[in-house]
């Protein structure tokens, strides 16, 4: 179910993706016959999911690991009782009316049950709504698919992970800072730069392995161990 050959899998994509469907599908209504609360309560789930991805997730802070975790239970969320709650800090103004976690289920099934079942729908109605689609290039098998990167100084003596993105959808990233703890993240267009250093003076060396997502999905395996030397300012 989650998984639809129509919808991007790059993140800025997916919202731009809902941008246009939370246009377009009202202009398409009458002509498909949908029930006009049916199309109330399904864009208000388009909202929900182009406020988590777009100006909930835009706020966060790195290593907000849990952060993330709430987008993906608004989003697709299974069996998760109770509705959406933007949990970890203040969230941002102009969150949508609260509704049940798993949004992008009900949109994907109303598509699915209602949209494309309709007397009127047809193939230039889907293109317009963005509906259609073709089925992407399969990635490589992901049984020894690990990301390569490098890594390099910033101007201001951080550390910058060089990336390369592929077909996937981004990477997850674990930094081992010593004394500091071990953070993580997730990045998705390249490249990622690590704000973080060690008190002025100190100089520690760190740990750091990517991992890619694809769907959603955490692919293939951990890349090596890279080490680099950051020293405080």
């Amino acid at each position: 179910m989650r998984h639809q050959v129509y919808f991007p899998v790059r993140i800025g994509d997916q919202i731009v993706w809902l941008r246009n469907f939370k246009i377009k599908l009202p202009t398409h209504a009458t002509t498909l016959a949908l029930d006009a609360g049916d199309v109330t309560a399904i864009l208000l789930d388009v909202d929900t999911a182009i406020y988590g991805l777009d100006t909930y997730r835009g706020a966060l802070a790195p290593a907000s690991s849990a952060c993330y975790q709430c987008i993906e239970v608004a989003l697709y969320g299974d069996n998760v009782v109770g509705n959406v709650a933007w949990q970890g800090f203040t969230p941002p103004a102009g969150a949508p009316a609260a509704v049940a976690n798993g949004c992008m289920k009900r949109v994907f099934t109303y598509i699915g049950d209602k949209i494309k079942t309709a007397t009127g729908y047809n193939p230039a109605i889907g293109e317009d709504l963005g509906v259609e689609g073709t089925v992407a290039a399969a990635p490589p098998p992901p049984g020894s698919t690990a990301p390569d990167f490098d890594l390099r100084s910033t101007t201001d003596g951080k550390m910058e992970v060089l990336w390369r993105k592929n077909q996937f959808d981004g990477v997850r990233m674990e930094f081992d800072l010593g004394a500091a703890g071990i953070k993580s993240d997730i990045d998705l267009r390249p490249n990622y730069t690590l704000n973080w250093l060690p008190p002025a003076g100190q100089s520690v060396i760190i740990k750091v392995r990517l991992r890619y997502l694809y769907k959603g999905e955490d692919f293939g395996t951990w890349s090596d161990w890279q080490q680099w030397t950051l020293t405080g300012l």
